[in-house]
């Protein structure tokens, strides 16, 4: 059974819009996990060509498992299996800038197979990253922290 952490912190307020935001860690057979490089990134240039993980944005009202399995699938060409996926790591916290509630999901999964991938438009280039490797890539601080969670209580 896999653990999951959940934080909770700067509580929204009531006009706040949600959004929530899964991705995923994809572990190949070879124990190695899907990396993805950041096209570029109008809304947000300071995102551009940065190290990113498959998912994204979840739809409203979607299912943020669904939601991932969506994004995955446009991002890189990848289905995978609802069954075969499970949260990891959780946190959600109150964006004052934008007025809005966050919640930030990473997933895991294991293939059976090092699947062909197709990038679209929102990346630039992938890899298949062992997990050491994983640990030194410098990504956005919630995927760093949920990374290191689920190697230090080696959910992964």
């Amino acid at each position: 059974m896999i653990s999951c952490a959940i934080i909770t912190r700067n509580m929204a307020k009531q006009d706040a819009a949600l959004e929530s935001i899964a991705k995923i860690l994809i572990i190949n057979d070879y124990g190695n996990v899907l990396t993805l490089t950041l096209s570029e990134h109008l809304k947000y240039p300071e995102k551009s060509y940065q190290p990113d993980l498959p998912g994204g944005i979840v739809d409203a009202g979607e299912p943020e498992n669904l939601g991932v399995i969506r994004e995955v699938q446009e991002e890189c060409g990848i289905d995978l299996d609802p069954a075969k996926i499970q949260l990891a790591y959780a946190e959600t916290a109150y964006d004052e800038k934008e007025n809005k509630s966050v919640t930030k999901l990473l997933y895991i999964t294991h293939l059976d197979n090092t699947p062909a991938v197709a990038l679209s438009w929102e990346h630039s280039d992938y890899k298949w990253v062992s997990v050491a490797e994983l640990q030194n890539i410098n990504m956005r601080p919630f995927f760093n922290q949920a990374i290191q969670y689920v190697i230090e209580h080696k959910i992964i």
